[in-house]
């Protein structure tokens, strides 16, 4: 074998040497891309902070609050409607011709006075239960709608800031222990573009 022939077979080593050792260390590198990829990505939001800060909450809780003063209004009018019953009543003698119908009158007024606060109360309650439900349902669907235009996997909700004065030392601890998120980056909390978002759809629906 000349010279140059030799050359040729040496470099040819050469060549499949450094093929050899460079694949162990490109495999790891893909493998840690890929596995980079699966990673999922978390970001957090705070309802609470988002229910207190949307457009909308405010609005639906001027409603409620004007539906209660009108049934304070109708009640004060239904109590005094009762209270004229029970005087006219107490001017009246017991065994006086007038009595039997006055105190029916006034019987009647008491019992549908009675019924009407309770159907009320009760059918106010569940009006607020169904706003404030619709309100967060709404929350939720803007936090999934950002989530999915940004590729966020997970949107883990922020734990509200802890009371300490108003805390026992027991309950503090409770709440320490039970507390889920230790710390989240600011740039990974959606609750301002969430509320930003639910502004801009409700406005949208007021027009």
């Amino acid at each position: 074998m000349n010279v140059r022939a030799k050359h040729l077979v040496l470099a040819s080593l050469l060549v499949a040497a450094a093929v050899t050792t460079s694949l162990p260390t490109r495999a790891p590198a893909q493998g840690q891309a890929a596995a980079a990829q699966g990673v999922p990505k978390i970001a957090t939001a705070s309802t609470a902070r988002i229910f207190m800060g949307m457009k909308e909450k405010t609005d639906v809780r001027a409603k409620i609050e004007q539906h209660v003063k009108q049934l304070r209004d109708e009640e004060q009018s239904r109590r005094q409607k009762v209270q004229d019953l029970q005087q006219q009543l107490d001017l009246l003698k017991a065994d006086s011709p007038q009595y039997e119908e006055a105190n029916k009158a006034f019987t009647a007024a008491a019992i549908e006075f009675k019924n009407w606060g309770e159907v009320s109360q009760a059918n106010s309650a569940r009006n607020e239960k169904q706003q404030t439900k619709m309100l967060f349902d709404k929350i939720t669907a803007a936090i999934a709608e950002i989530a999915k235009e940004r590729g966020i996997d997970f949107v883990i909700a922020e734990q509200p800031a802890f009371a300490v004065d108003r805390m026992s030392p027991a309950e503090l601890q409770q709440a320490m222990v039970q507390r889920q998120i230790l710390y989240a980056n600011a740039s990974v909390d959606l609750t301002q573009d969430v509320i930003a978002r639910l502004d801009q759809q409700y406005n949208a629906q007021k027009k």
